[in-house]
């Protein structure tokens, strides 16, 4: 049977999903994606918008001499230049200060900095370099004082929900790719022969769809699909709450701030964002299960802010509060999970034609697609796996979006940039159900202002009946 009359079904429409559909669709598979809410809805728009390799987990691999940290941040240091070529629009080089206030800290952060770089090579984005306390007071005007300098390293950032919408568009145009949002697995049966799964879309009646394979690439929900597969199945992840805050009435931020050491063993990002505010995150809160759009506990707030007030004199106001869950795979129930790394595992189950993509971050979501390809044709169809068709953009064509906002010019709001002809495109292709999927999924405003996204939110509702297209 040819590749061409293959059909791969993939649950889960974030990060692990986008990146299996994208390994398979660039080698001839037919795919079909199904989303239970908006793409990227999950998980994957909660990270704290970093693309890196992971200065901490280095220094987990220093210290542990754990192979599988290392062959982490290589790994994720190849992707991050990948992702950032990808959607140059979405994705950016960002400089990042360590602070350091003695000469040992200096020796300590300097000599991790420059392995990063060295495991970095040939895809290093600019060198390592020592910032003199002037110059680092200079970026950084209300810091506290007593710091001697800093070192300045390179990461990336990027707009993660977004992107992921662009990449879900992007597949649709380029290989034909069947997204599907707000379309919920509810059970799993296999055949001899294929896979069926049986779907409950929003607003429509049920119905069974089959494929020759099934990938589970539901992040912090995968064990609860694992066990629709094999209802006896142990769970594999432990799940892990990170909370973020969004500050604004600080000064214009153009390099981040790194807070190398917490109390906890964890590091704190101070970043630029949308819009001149500044996004502070994370924290790693063990949780007995995820859900959907999480409140950021009151003490993950406080625990954040006081960080922040040790290193800056400023604190600015907080306009916007995230918090999301992370797919640990764990080998036991013991230990801390801020101190799990993020690898990925691939778990392959031969009879009943699945395979469950479990753990992983965003920087590394095309090798993790990769790898579960890999798996499949290794270990399922017995075969080499093709070279496939090479992608080196995501960038989406919105000229059909564009010809709608050239339309329909009025806005949703006279004192905001956001027009009609923009939703009518969403609701076009069925990518919005509701104002929600358009205010966070394609304007991103509750990552920016709780307050402006609840205005929008409430104008969308009463226009959504008269912004839909024919």
């Amino acid at each position: 049977m040819g590749s061409s009359q293959r059909k791969l079904l993939i649950v889960g429409g974030g990060s692990s999903g986008l990146g299996t559909a994208l390994a398979a669709a660039r080698r001839g598979w037919k795919v079909v994606l199904f989303e239970a809410r908006d793409i990227g809805g999950g998980t994957s728009t909660t990270s704290t918008k970093l693309i890196h390799g992971g200065v901490r987990y280095l220094e987990s691999a220093i210290t542990t001499f754990r192979w599988s940290d290392w062959k982490l941040v290589r790994e994720a240091l190849r992707e991050r230049k990948w992702m950032l070529e990808s959607h140059p629009i979405l994705c950016r080089p960002l400089p990042i200060i360590v602070p350091v206030e003695s000469l040992g800290q200096k020796l300590y952060y300097g000599i991790g900095l420059k392995l990063y770089d060295f495991l970095s090579y040939p895809y290093r984005l600019a060198p390592t370099e020592w910032i003199p306390k002037e110059q680092f007071y200079e970026k950084f005007p209300t810091a506290k004082q007593g710091f001697i300098g800093g070192w300045l390293y390179w990461d990336g950032s990027f707009e993660d929900r977004l992107y992921a919408v662009h990449l879900a568009l992007y597949l649709r145009q380029k290989f034909g790719v069947e997204i599907r949002p707000y379309h919920e697995v509810k059970e799993v049966e296999v055949t001899r022969g294929e896979v069926r799964v049986h779907v409950q879309p929003q607003g429509g009646g049920p119905y069974v769809e089959a494929g020759d394979f099934l990938v589970n690439a539901t992040g912090p929900w995968a064990d609860i699909l694992r066990r629709k597969v094999r209802p006896h199945a142990k769970p594999r992840l432990r799940v892990s709450r990170g909370s973020h805050l969004v500050l604004r009435g600080l000064f214009p931020l153009s390099t981040g701030f790194l807070i190398p050491r917490t109390a906890d063993g964890r590091v704190i990002f101070v970043l630029p964002w949308k819009e001149n505010t500044w996004l502070l995150g994370t924290t790693d809160e063990e949780a007995s299960q995820p859900e959907w759009n999480p409140a950021v506990p009151p003490a993950e707030e406080a625990y954040l802010l006081d960080y922040f007030r040790r290193y800056f004199t400023q604190e600015g106001e907080v306009s916007a509060r995230f918090a999301g869950y992370r797919p640990l795979v764990a080998a036991d129930a013991h230990g801390t999970t801020a101190r799990l790394a993020r690898n990925h595992v691939v778990e392959v189950w031969r009879e009943e034609r699945t395979i469950n993509l479990l753990g992983g971050k965003w920087t590394t979501f095309r090798a993790m697609g990769e790898d579960v390809l890999r798996a499949l044709y290794r270990y399922m169809l017995s075969e080499p796996m093709p070279e496939g068709e090479k992608v080196e953009k995501i960038v989406p064509d919105f000229s059909e979006k564009e010809a709608l906002e050239a339309q329909y010019p009025q806005r949703i709001l006279s004192d905001e940039p956001f027009t009609e002809g923009e939703v009518r495109f969403w609701r076009r292709i069925r990518w919005a159900h509701q104002p929600v999927d358009i205010v966070e999924g394609r304007w991103q405003l509750h990552l920016i202002d709780e307050k402006r996204a609840a205005r929008l939110k409430s104008a969308l509702e009463m226009q959504w009946d008269q912004l839909k297209e024919p």
